[in-house]
């Protein structure tokens, strides 16, 4: 038994060894989650997710990570600037057809000084090219807290392209949608929002993004919209 533990622990180890870490650090001019404003002021937003964990490709890939969130002017008076923290793992799928991406993935939510439990969230998306454009769909469903009954979906597209030979630009677009009987109205389709952004190579690990989102409100009695812009600023490490 403990040469087994042994040899377990030893793998694991090798595992971590071997996945490819990236770090982001995100400042805001706002924090907006699917159209909902959760801060109303600049914030701080870093992450780090390791993937690979020594996986072959033919059994397809794993990724796991955390993201925080912290308000920088204490635009929300709250006791502390700490707001969010969030932990995920995410499997992708051995490729079945080629040209489809699938997944799966857990999500849990924690939240800051006077919050009750945290938010638990299963997802599955999918998602492929067509003519250079990138769509993809994702199904969220809550198992915990008080996102315990919500569904939600959202649709996506992007398109990248070269703007120098140093600098490459992006172009982005959602559409959310809302279960209709836990939204309370006839359509569910709650907001969309478009994103402009560029981005560079700082060495060679390092790199750097501007962008800027505008959110619109599609149906009040789904989503009612506070903030309709939000201005990055973004650096990533790949280690």
């Amino acid at each position: 038994m403990k040469k087994i533990m042994t040899m377990s622990i030893a793998a694991g180890l090798v595992a971590v060894a071997s996945a490819q870490v990236s770090v982001t650090m995100d400042f805001a001019s706002a924090y907006v989650y699917r159209g909902a404003t959760f801060l109303d002021g600049a914030s701080f937003q870093p992450g780090i997710e390791a993937s690979g964990f020594g996986l072959a490709e033919e059994y397809g890939s794993v990724s796991a990570g955390a993201w925080g969130s912290v308000d920088l002017d204490d635009a929300n008076n709250n006791a502390s600037n700490f707001q969010e923290i969030d932990f995920y793992v995410s499997y992708g799928l051995p490729t079945l057809i080629e040209g489809l991406d699938l997944s799966v993935g857990y999500c849990e939510y924690f939240y800051g000084a006077g919050a009750d439990g945290s938010d638990k969230e299963f997802s599955f998306g999918a998602g492929g090219e067509v003519a250079g454009v990138a769509l993809g769909v994702g199904l969220y469903k809550g198992v915990g807290g008080a996102i315990d009954t919500q569904l939600y979906a959202e649709f996506s597209a992007g398109y990248d392209l070269e703007v120098t030979e140093e600098v490459a630009g992006s172009l982005s677009a959602n559409l959310g949608y809302v279960d209709p009987s836990a939204a309370g109205s006839e359509s569910g389709f709650s907001h969309y929002d478009i994103t402009v952004g560029v981005g560079g190579a700082l060495s060679e690990t390092w790199s750097w993004g501007v962008s800027g989102t505008y959110i619109g409100e599609i149906d009040d009695e789904v989503l009612a919209t506070d903030v309709d812009f939000v201005g990055m600023f973004s650096l990533a490490c790949d280690m």
